[in-house]
């Protein structure tokens, strides 16, 4: 495939969002001068600049390059991550566990679940949400290196260097309001590239009625227009769809993501929390177009030249597949003369808003749940300020190490995928902790600890015992660890009232038990 050749215009309006940004990240992080201002912005963000950062927090460059990979392989079902697993996840998060989050004055998620059940279930969720982030570095560095292969000709560990080396230089510096205004910028123009490409793609395959007759002419797209598969899907029968992904892992991610919630965390209000989580919602109702149609465009396009994803029958990977290069081929191909550098700009803010969203929140776990608990439990405020912005260079190197197993492991499979995997292993423990530790008061701390345990056990075995699809794994987890909580909750004493009051949403506040 050739390389994308970047005209001067191109070049121009590049450096023109790059120096935007920077402008704009060096603004906003002025008057960081604690870690409260560092990790939570000082509770100062606006409710619609933490919803935009909410939106590219979410999607990023993994998401760009996955979902048009995984819209080539297996269509429109890929719409419902967004359709299915993320409205109502939204809007349960908005209006029943972000208000107590904030209210609570947490700086995290694991935070919460130590105050609700015991610091043995906040110490293992902070490790495991680390972990996560770091191997979700390794996934938006391999699909920088995808793509700047295609664009610039690098090699895969120059790309990674460089986008290590951007990154700890964006990311050092300003904090949560940093991140989160320049998120604002990074929305705008990653609606607009991805629109670009909507547009010139369905133009060159002659509109959407052409492009649907050429792909359901190939052998493998019998369901690729089908939100509903039929049940007996390799990979996305509709059971597992609802199951899986609309009870578990949609709400999972959105109220128990730490880079996620931490923006919303961020804001003046809990009434500002609310709004951001509501207008979300509704930007995203058009992401899930624009990021998923791109893989069917090159499907009706670039089929005899891409190849096919399976071999033999549905479900049976080609090794010889480059569905990698899915993205990068629409680029090459169609973009003109603007276009591309607008492209190009919406892929770099991608790439930085997934970033700064990952390094910020993981360094704010390993600071609240990890160094003040255990390590220096009267660490000064400056302290934990420092090591916030040091623990960013730690985490970004992680990251590029964790590039090499993503590469490596997942070649012939998307980066969504490794993304979706990782999060598997623990979304279903995590959200049956959540939801039982918010509406029931009976659930006790050993009970929550018995759920943890049992949830992840169970979803390593079915993952990678009976290698069974990871929607299945989400849902059965989630029904394991719901159930241990509840057997073991039941026969272990609760804790009293006043310990339970504002984390369980029967339970107000003192002041608003006030008649």
């Amino acid at each position: 495939m050739d390389k994308a050749v970047l005209s001067s215009i191109d070049i121009v309006l590049v450096v023109v969002y790059l120096a935007i940004v920077t402008a704009v990240a060096l603004w906003a992080s002025r008057g960081v001068k604690s870690s409260k201002d560092y990790f939570l912005a000082g509770k100062s963000l606006p409710w619609w600049a933490v919803a935009l950062s909410l939106v590219v927090s979410d999607i990023g460059a993994k998401d760009m390059v996955g979902l048009a990979t995984d819209g080539y392989r297996w269509g429109v079902v890929m719409m419902n991550f967004d359709f299915l697993g993320c409205i109502f996840a939204v809007l349960l998060a908005a209006f029943l566990f972000m208000p107590f989050f904030w209210m609570a004055g947490i700086y995290t998620v694991p935070e919460y679940l130590g105050r609700r059940y015991n610091s043995y279930v906040r110490t293992f969720f902070a490790v495991v949400w680390t972990v996560f982030m770091v191997a979700t570095l390794g996934t938006i560095f391999v699909s920088a290196a995808a793509m700047f292969k295609v664009l610039l000709g690098w090699d895969f560990w120059m790309s990674v260097g460089i986008v290590a080396v951007a990154g700890i230089a964006y990311t050092t510096v300003g904090g949560l309001r940093s991140v989160v205004f320049t998120e604002v910028l990074s929305c705008i123009i990653l609606i607009a590239g991805a629109a670009l490409i909507c547009f010139f793609g369905l133009e060159r395959a002659g509109g959407w009625d052409a492009m649907r007759e050429s792909v359901e002419k190939l052998w493998w797209t019998e369901h690729h227009f089908s939100l509903i598969p039929p049940a007996d899907h390799p990979a996305f029968p509709w059971p597992a769809v609802f199951l899986g992904l609309g009870i578990v892992l949609g709400p999972a991610y959105w109220i128990g993501n730490q880079a996620i919630v931490q923006r919303d965390l961020g804001a003046r209000s809990g009434n500002d929390a609310r709004a951001a989580y509501v207008m979300c919602a509704a930007i995203k109702l058009v992401f899930p177009v624009l990021l998923v149609v791109p893989g069917l465009i090159a499907l009706a396009l670039f089929s005899d030249t891409l190849g096919a994803p399976f071999t033999g029958q549905l479900g049976q990977e080609n090794p010889e597949w480059q569905g990698k290069l899915v993205l990068p081929r629409l680029v090459v191909e169609l973009l003109p003369r603007g276009a591309l550098g607008v492209v190009v700009g919406a892929f770099l803010a991608g790439i930085t808003s997934n970033l700064d969203s990952y390094v910020n929140s993981a360094s704010t776990l390993l600071v609240s749940d990890i160094y003040k608990p255990f390590v220096r439990p009267r660490a000064t405020d400056r302290e934990c300020l420092r090591l916030g912005r040091f623990l960013t260079v730690g985490l970004i190197c992680a990251g590029v190490a964790a590039s090499y197993v993503v590469e490596t492991y997942y070649r012939d499979k998307s980066v969504f995928e490794a993304f979706q995997d990782a999060l598997t292993l623990f979304q279903g423990a995590l959200f049956a902790l959540l939801l039982l530790g918010m509406l029931w008061s009976r659930a006790t701390q050993w009970g929550g600890l018995a759920g943890m345990l049992c949830g992840v056990a169970s979803a390593v075995v079915l993952m990678w015992g009976y290698d069974m699809p990871y929607l299945w794994v989400a849902w059965w987890s989630f029904v394991v660890a719901v159930t241990a909580t509840v057997a073991v909750s039941l026969v272990t004493r609760p804790y009293d009232t006043e310990r339970l009051r504002g984390l369980v949403c029967w339970i107000p506040m003192k002041e608003d038990a006030k008649p």
